[in-house]
């Protein structure tokens, strides 16, 4: 068949439609840009149960798989070290107490000039102090109302009579510090060292009791949140010496669970917090079961496959699915692919077009 210039014209014009209603074809076929970041999903809220004080596990009060909620007694331990010396911490301070009551004793303190005595008696200066300032403020105000003949004389000198009395109540207090200092000053130096050296003694007994009490509580081992304690024989553990830092279970709460996978750089860069997620998980039958969102992205990068990846933790929304027809939920340690949506929508023209920029950048 020979061409002619009518018949080229005419092919011409058909490419030309062609052309046209393929390019309204794709413009109108869209898709949804995903990124695939492989992880595994694991329980949000792990609360390990490690031994803060050692001793012999002297009593268990929970068993495995056993619910427990915040604060619930795990197991007791013993430690008859720390026994011994509550016993002869609270001997030395009654002992301290006994000696400085007869350096008060020898000396004839009186009661009233004990330091704690002025210390009290400034506290209560203080508060003095704002009594009078706020009745003063009272006194100037009712004096102004007063003189307007806007309240009465009595109003008035009830007024003036409380703020009256608050300062001679401050400076009551203030000449009783001033007598106990002064008395304080003519104390035997020497003695008054003995007694402050003594007190010193006493206050660091105190603190070492105090901790020592904390370090008995501790051997207390109670659940810091709530769930199922899961323990590997946690009976077998009965009488056996527990060292500090030992790590016997875990409490798990099944309530929250996310998924963590690792994404390139070349795809983190496209990842938002708050995108949308599916799941897709080889060992059930179906994909993208399970729905979530983009709870937090890492910083800090790990070496995955050879390859730089940064953590994504994603949030699992529903751990309920469906699988041949029986309910299930997606528990811990299962690995599978998070399904990142990362763009919803885009014509396919548009990417074509962005191909095209990107090989001629190349090029």
């Amino acid at each position: 068949m020979r061409i002619t210039v009518k018949n080229s014209l005419s092919i011409a014009a058909i490419m030309v439609i062609f052309l046209v209603i393929v390019t309204i074809l794709l413009s109108l076929m869209k898709i949804d840009r995903k990124v695939i970041v492989p992880g595994t999903f694991t329980y949000r809220n792990i609360s390990p149960v490690i031994i803060e004080e050692e001793g012999f596990v002297e009593k268990i009060f929970a068993t495995e798989n056993e619910s427990v909620e915040k604060n619930d007694t795990i197991l007791v331990l013993r430690n008859k070290n720390i026994e011994m010396e509550i016993l002869s911490s609270q001997n030395r301070i009654n002992i301290y107490k006994i000696e400085l009551e007869e350096i008060l004793q020898l000396k004839e303190f009186d009661t009233s000039l004990n330091s704690f005595d002025v210390t009290k008696l400034k506290e209560e200066l203080q508060v003095k102090e704002v009594e009078e300032t706020y009745y003063k403020n009272i006194y100037n105000d009712k004096k102004d109302l007063y003189t307007k003949k806007i309240i009465s004389k009595d109003d008035f000198e009830e007024a003036e009579l409380l703020y009256e009395q608050t300062k001679l109540e401050r400076r009551s207090i203030k000449i009783q510090i001033d007598e106990l200092t002064r008395k304080l000053q003519k104390l035997d130096a020497s003695s008054l060292l003995n007694y402050k050296l003594k007190q010193k003694e006493l206050e660091l007994e105190q603190n070492t009791l105090i901790h020592l009490n904390s370090r008995k509580e501790m051997l207390i081992v109670r659940a810091k949140m709530s769930g199922k304690l899961l323990a590997d024989k946690l009976d077998n553990h009965l009488n056996v010496y527990l060292e500090i830092g030992s790590q016997i279970a875990d409490v798990v709460s099944y309530d929250l669970i996310d998924f963590v996978g690792y994404a390139v750089g070349a795809d983190i860069i496209r990842v938002k917090e708050g995108q949308e997620v599916v799941f897709n998980v080889d060992t059930f039958r179906g994909k993208d079961f399970i729905h979530g969102k983009v709870r937090r992205i890492g910083l800090k990068t790990a070496e995955k496959n050879g390859v730089i990846s940064y953590p994504v933790e994603i949030e699992v929304l529903n751990k309920e699915f469906f699988d041949r027809g029986r309910r299930r939920f997606i528990h811990a340690g299962v690995v599978g692919e998070a399904i990142i949506m990362t763009e919803r929508d885009i014509p396919i023209i548009e990417l074509f077009w962005e191909r095209i920029i990107k090989y001629a950048d190349m090029n």
